[in-house]
Order: C-alpha cells, then structure tokens, then sequence
C-alpha cells in the first residue's frame, strides 16, 4: 500500500513538473523585436528601424549606413557617418549576443525543469533496498554542478552584453549631437 501511494504521488509530481518546463519554455523566446518606452527597434531587410509609436517618427539607418528620418535621407559627413556605422554595428552585436543569451537561458530553464525529474526519480529509487539518501544526494549534486557551470556561463555573457549597451548609449549621446536633425527629434 505505501509503494502504492508512493508511485501515485511520484507520478502525479511527475505530470506537474513536466507542464511547469514546457509552460516556461513557451515564455522564453526571442521575437527578434525590442520594445523601450514608446520606442521600437527591429532590423528590416538589413536596415535598422527605430520607431518612436508617441512622437511619431522613423530613424533608418540602412547597411551602408545611411540615414533616413522618416523617409528622407539626411546627409552625414564622415565622421556622422561612422558613428552611424558604430551604432549600426552595436546595436547589430547586442541583438545577436541578446538572441543567444534567451535561447541559452530557455535551455537551462529545461536543464533545471530536468533537474526536479531526476530528484523525482531519485526519492522513487530511495524505495530500492540497494539506494540510499548520500546516493541520491551525490547523484543530484553533479547535476546541480553542471547547471551552475551553465548559469555562470550565461551571467558572464549577459555582464558583457551589458558593457555592450553602455558604449551603444555612448555612442547613441555622440549620434543625436553630432547630426542637428536627430537632436530635433523628440526622445530620441
């Protein structure tokens, strides 16, 4: 009877955790479009697009780093010119790094989901004369060993995806006061 009501209960354990790592794995994805404040930022057909939805305006910046302010092309001397190829650059390097950093994130979110299933398995097994608490303890402390080495990982990119941002903010400021029709443009 108590093995019984032992396996109900690890089955039923077993059906919440498997939903819980699906369910966090469908709200970790990338849709490859950034949301800040009324602003939105998205790469179309190789130009990036900065869309202000409150001011109502557009700032393209296409591959060979022209500038268009909605619709018409703003004409920039070289040094504009290379802060917009910076700035194009950047933002580029951020989107891709933010892309592998979720999808990263979303495989140690199913890592860890996995993790509760074996500790699972590992309470049924302790219903095995041959399998005890220090086994089950060993068994999921190398597990846990591996998902920390990911997680880690994972914390030293998002740290240099955050320098990342810090110099496209830099060079976001030099932008708007280098090119007087940008400057116009309200919170941007």
């Amino acid at each position: 009877m108590k093995k019984t009501l032992s396996l109900i209960a690890l089955a039923l354990i077993l059906s919440v955790m498997f939903t819980a790592g699906a369910e966090s794995h469908k709200r970790c994805r990338y849709d490859d479009d950034w949301t800040f404040k009324a602003k939105s930022v998205d790469f179309e057909d190789g130009t990036l697009v900065i869309e202000h939805e409150d001011e109502d305006w557009i700032v393209e910046i296409t591959e060979d780093y022209k500038l268009y302010i909605d619709g018409h092309r703003v004409k920039t001397d070289r040094q504009q010119k290379k802060l917009l190829r910076n700035y194009y650059r950047d933002y580029e390097d951020i989107e891709e790094m933010a892309e592998e950093i979720a999808k990263e994130g979303a495989m140690i979110g199913l890592a860890g989901a996995e993790l509760g299933v074996n500790a699972v398995a590992c309470l049924a097994k302790l219903l095995l004369d041959d399998y005890d608490c220090d086994d089950m303890e060993d068994e999921i402390e190398i597990k846990t060993e591996d998902l920390e080495k990911m997680a880690e990982k994972l914390e030293k990119k998002a740290e240099k995806i955050e320098d990342m941002a810090y110099d496209l903010e830099k060079t976001h400021k030099k932008l708007r006061k280098s090119v007087p029709e940008l400057d116009d443009l309200e919170d941007f």
